[in-house]
């Protein structure tokens, strides 16, 4: 096992970038210099993810659980693009990187992103319950969604082809959120610090974005 999680240098240095890195993001999308900030975005959202596992216990078995989430994750965005099952009718814009099969690659890290970020808070709320860690978790999860729906059209990530977004997004949003809570929730030593610290950052983010775009 590869333990980084007590490492303090390398917590208050990860949490540094972070808020740096969006707090630039923040400013810049909405300055003259946005096409270049949200060109970005698929190497910010791959560097945080990075950052966040690295300051997890690491060993086979957990990242074995992150590829499993990272390739289903994928796999059903896969589908629902090409085929409009679970979320609806959308497609994807050209700022979140390399696609394949017209879904971008920074998708799966970005499921993966999520559930850790969800799944370690949750875990600090609800430490002896797996149910209230999984619901908890998806919950927020949902929450999270419903803040980026409102900007990820402006940002060229996604569009629906009905607005308002479907429900039929978020319904699947929440089953396909507990399927990948209950493969994480069983994996131990989940770090707080960091996680908090980018799941505030997310919630400011596209919160803000929301209100500015």
């Amino acid at each position: 096992m590869l333990k980084l999680l007590d490492n303090n240098e390398l917590r208050y240095f990860s949490i540094f970038i972070v808020w740096l890195v969006n707090i630039s993001g923040f400013f810049g999308i909405l300055s003259d210099q946005k096409d270049f900030f949200l060109s970005s975005s698929p190497y910010v959202l791959t560097m945080t993810l990075f950052l966040l596992v690295v300051n997890n216990s690491i060993d086979k078995k957990y990242l074995t659980k992150l590829f499993f989430i990272f390739l289903l994750g994928l796999s059903v965005e896969i589908i629902g693009v090409n085929f409009s099952f679970f979320f609806g009718e959308y497609k994807y814009g050209d700022n979140l990187g390399v696609k394949i099969f017209d879904v971008p690659v920074v998708i799966g890290f970005n499921w993966v992103l999520l559930i850790i970020l969800t799944g370690n808070f949750a875990n600090r709320v609800f430490q002896k319950s797996i149910i209230g860690k999984v619901l908890f978790g998806s919950i927020m999860m949902i929450l999270l969604d419903l803040l980026i729906e409102i900007s990820a059209p402006k940002l060229d990530y996604w569009e629906f082809a009905l607005n308002p977004v479907p429900l039929s997004n978020y319904f699947w949003w929440l089953i396909f959120s507990i399927l990948f809570h209950l493969i994480y929730q069983s994996n131990n030593n989940k770090e707080f610090l960091v996680s908090s610290n980018i799941l505030v950052i997310h919630f400011l983010f596209f919160g803000l974005l929301a209100f500015f775009l």
